[in-house]
């Protein structure tokens, strides 16, 4: 990674804390994301053993020059597209090779992880991935950088005016709890596994209060159980009702701990974001939100399901945008567009960027 190779700038290091300074003066900030593949943009990609990338076509097709870029997506991600509605910089990818003190300054940095849950057990079938607490690790490792770089109290008003984001729990169902070659499966009931997953998760936040986040978002789970995947191991092919149970149970909890946390941790303003009935409304009723297909991938290898990821080999639905899922977990660009857009309203939050750069 550049910034564990960097050699030491005295001359730069003044010269940036300078700068951050003034810019936080003028309130520009950064964000600091925590996710799984909802989130990534590019992180499982340096991960070479990892069996969870988007880095093959026809990911990224919709996304600058259309080649793979890490997003599990045609084109952006729900995080993408509510940083820039916010006006806020992109941040850049931890394991980017380009990431530097200057990057971390200017854009943040997005440690998503395609896989990643908030339990550290949740996809160890895809052999590489970071889980929550992995993130929180290397965020941790990022501080003791940028306070060598830049100076204690220039890094510390740069994490404490920044925002955070925490989109994750998806995996520790669909790749943890419902699979039986995982020990959660038969160690927990679904009452208790969420419990189980709330604790951690209070655990979680409270650390990251601790390292300096103030401003946190937390990103609560969608119909799980209609993702193309759920729907195709029904012999109706309708949605797995019971597994969208465990998500309503998951948010609601959530959200509560979140609320608490908010009220309790000194100068925190933490929030629930969700859309989990608008998102269900558009599975349910597609042609009221401008799609035809809410039950298929768009990419596909034709009859031969479930293929998981889209692979060069697969072909593509004729309109993208008229289709709410990419692949048989990830909502396409333009679903991930009208659901970032939801969030945002759910959370009285101003658009202040209403362009669809990709």
């Amino acid at each position: 990674m550049a910034m564990g190779m960097a050699r030491e700038r005295k001359p730069l290091a003044v010269a940036l804390a300078v700068a951050l300074l003034l810019g936080l003066c003028r309130g520009d900030v950064v964000q600091f994301i925590f996710g799984d593949s909802l989130s990534d943009v590019g992180n499982n990609n340096y991960l070479t053993k990892s069996l969870a990338r988007a880095a093959t076509p026809w990911y990224g097709i919709d996304f600058g020059s259309g080649m793979p870029n890490g997003r599990f997506c045609n084109g952006r991600t729900v995080a993408d597209i509510v940083g820039d509605k916010m006006g806020l910089p992109r941040p850049v990818a931890f394991l980017d090779p380009s990431l530097d003190e200057d990057a971390v300054f200017k854009n943040g940095i997005n440690y998503a992880s395609g896989g990643g849950g908030i339990l550290n057990e949740t996809s160890s079938l895809f052999i590489q991935r970071f889980s929550l607490y992995k993130q929180i690790e290397l965020f941790q490792g990022t501080q003791t950088f940028m306070r060598e770089k830049v100076g204690a109290a220039a890094a510390d008003k740069l994490f404490g005016e920044a925002y955070y984001v925490v989109a994750m729990g998806a995996n520790d169902f669909i790749n943890n709890y419902l699979l039986p070659v995982y020990s959660d499966s038969w160690t927990y009931t679904g009452d208790t596994f969420v419990k189980y997953m709330v604790n951690t998760l209070e655990a979680q936040l409270k650390l990251l209060h601790a390292l300096g986040a103030r401003r946190l978002t937390f990103f609560g789970l969608g119909p799980m159980g209609c993702i193309p995947l759920q729907r195709y191991l029904t012999s109706s092919g309708s949605c797995q009702e019971s597994t969208n149970k465990l998500a309503r149970s998951f948010n609601t909890q959530a959200g509560a701990l979140v609320a608490r946390l908010s009220e309790t941790l000194p100068n925190a303003t933490f929030q629930f974001g969700e859309a989990y009935d608008y998102f269900q409304d558009i599975i349910n009723r597609p042609y009221m939100h401008g799609f035809n297909n809410s039950r298929a991938p768009c990419c596909t290898l034709g009859r031969i399901r479930p293929t998981l990821t889209c692979t060069p080999l697969s072909t593509l639905c004729k309109d993208r945008s008229q289709y709410v899922f990419w692949d048989e977990y990830h909502p396409t660009d333009r679903a991930n567009e009208l659901i970032a857009v939801e969030t945002l309203r759910k959370l009285n939050i101003t658009v202040v960027n209403n362009g669809t750069s990709s």
